[in-house]
């Protein structure tokens, strides 16, 4: 898997040579890690540039843990939200997103506040990260 991690889009000849099995070998043990679910999918990796320039985290608290609940299944359909990790502690919720504009990312920050259940938020935009 680890091959596969570092390139999903080897051949299978190629990633067959790199874990010393034969292609049909690896092959039944591609479909078989699909088929249990260990591999869901395949994906693409963005260059730095390609992403939108406003990536920000949203860190929300809730006034009840059902409410949480509730509001993350919704939250995480609304556009822009790439991303919601449910969290112990102060902060009930933490939302990745991705907006083509400080005003889309305001226009998402307003509709996040006004969700039933949400009694804080607040934005952390992103400068850089480490993969820059």
């Amino acid at each position: 898997m680890k091959a596969l991690k570092a390139n999903s889009r080897a051949s299978l000849v190629a990633l067959a040579r790199e874990i010393d099995l034969s292609r049909s070998a690896t092959h039944d043990r591609i479909t078989k890690l699909e088929e249990i679910g260990a591999i869901r999918g395949y994906t693409v990796k963005l260059h730095r540039q390609a992403l939108p320039d406003i990536r920000a985290f949203f860190t929300l608290q809730f006034e009840t843990s059902a409410a949480q609940s509730q509001q993350v299944l919704v939250m995480k359909t609304l556009p822009g939200v790439e991303a919601v990790y449910c969290l112990s502690g102060d902060i009930d919720a933490l939302l990745y997103c991705e907006c083509d504009s400080v005003d889309e990312l305001s226009d998402l920050r307003d509709r996040l506040a006004r969700h039933e259940g949400v009694i804080s938020i607040s934005t952390r935009q992103i400068l850089a990260t480490s993969q820059d």
